[in-house]
């Protein structure tokens, strides 16, 4: 994410940073858009979710990997697509790969992994501020999703689909869309693309061209694609209901949502925790540091504006480096410490350990 001297400032003690997060002029902000915090201890050229580090699992699939964790856990098998998202969210929290980024909506648990340090090193720590609006509030496709609802089962249930078979799907859904014109594509289902010959020379029934009952001209193989891709879906997603919308699905696959969990651990409910989920990215023929750039650009569709003090509109806290110690001692005094942070017995002893007592 670039951080430039017009969206951002810099807070040198966490005093200045409560300063910051506190100003009433932030309150008509709030009164719109929920907002959530990200701290990152060293600057990273692009904010991505860890999985898209990794070229083969980028590029190619996370089907095998996501299978062999799963049977590790003895959870080979789901019931409902929840279930997959809350496994999705355990292998983030436990160093595993993921296509997600923890984000919180208190600021002081953002700063604590802002400061904290990892690397033993100086480097100057970030908090990124991001915003949506509620579900209820605003019900576009863009507003904050839950884990119970389709768009995130879609998305969660790509983790466990070949990446090929992605790739075919958004590059025959681009196709269309450059060619044809509609306004009610989030209306068209699967059933209503269903294939009529142009002509009835069953003589010729391998050189048939095809159109479908909606004038939404497609071949053959377009339409084997779109299928070959809903019916897997259907299987790795497990919804309450058939998915039978492929061109929502596809509109939805282009945007960052964030994730409210429903059924969450203990960890998430005291971090206040929600999750990033970015856009799905088409990989053919793309390097890695392409994938980076676009799920970057997607996760910045969700960057929110705070006011400073001075009035300017800034969406990254920038925490010097040789502030870090100190910053962390004062909010341990807070409350906010490794124990409180990462909860198992190890971070809670060094966190009684740090105390000096």
């Amino acid at each position: 994410m670039l951080v430039t001297e017009d969206n951002s400032i810099i807070c040198d003690s966490l005093e200045s940073f409560l300063h910051l997060i506190l100003n009433p002029k932030n309150d008509a902000v709030r009164q719109e858009t929920h907002l959530y915090f990200r701290g990152e201890n060293r600057y990273n050229k692009y904010i991505v979710p860890s999985l898209y580090l990794d070229e083969s699992l980028s590029k190619k699939s996370s089907e095998y990997y996501y299978r062999v964790l799963l049977s590790q856990i003895g959870s080979a098998d789901y019931s409902k697509s929840s279930e997959l998202f809350k496994h999705m969210v355990d292998f983030e929290h436990h160093g595993a790969k993921t296509r997600i980024l923890d984000i919180s909506a208190n600021p002081l648990v953002a700063l604590f992994f802002a400061v904290e340090d990892k690397y033993n090193d100086s480097e100057d720590g970030y908090v990124y501020v991001f915003g949506s609006y509620h579900k209820e509030d605003r019900p576009d496709s863009n507003a904050e999703q839950f884990d119970v609802g389709h768009t995130v089962a879609v998305k969660t249930a790509l983790n466990l689909i070949s990446q090929d078979k992605i790739n075919e799907f958004m590059n025959t859904c681009k196709s269309i869309y450059a060619r044809t014109s509609r306004n009610d594509w989030n209306q068209l289902r699967f059933k209503d693309i269903g294939l009529l010959p142009f002509n009835s020379d069953d003589n010729n029934m391998n050189q048939l061209s095809f159109k479908d009952i909606t004038s939404l001209q497609i071949d053959s193989n377009e339409y084997i694609a779109i299928q070959t891709f809903m019916d897997l879906l259907n299987q790795r997603a497990k919804t309450s209901v058939e998915l039978v919308y492929p061109f929502n699905i596809y509109e939805d696959l282009q945007l960052s949502h964030i994730v409210i969990p429903s059924n969450c651990s203990d960890r998430i409910k005291m971090h206040q925790g929600a999750f990033i989920f970015p856009k799905y990215v088409q990989t053919e023929g793309k390097s890695l540091n392409i994938i980076q750039k676009e799920i970057d650009r997607s996760v910045n569709t969700l960057s929110a504006n705070i006011v400073s003090n001075d009035g300017r509109k800034i969406n990254v806290i920038k925490i010097p480096g040789d502030k870090k110690a100190q910053i962390k001692k004062d909010l341990r005094n807070v409350g906010i410490s490794e124990g409180f942070v990462y909860s198992d017995i190890e971070h809670r002893s060094n966190a009684l350990l740090e105390t000096n007592f």
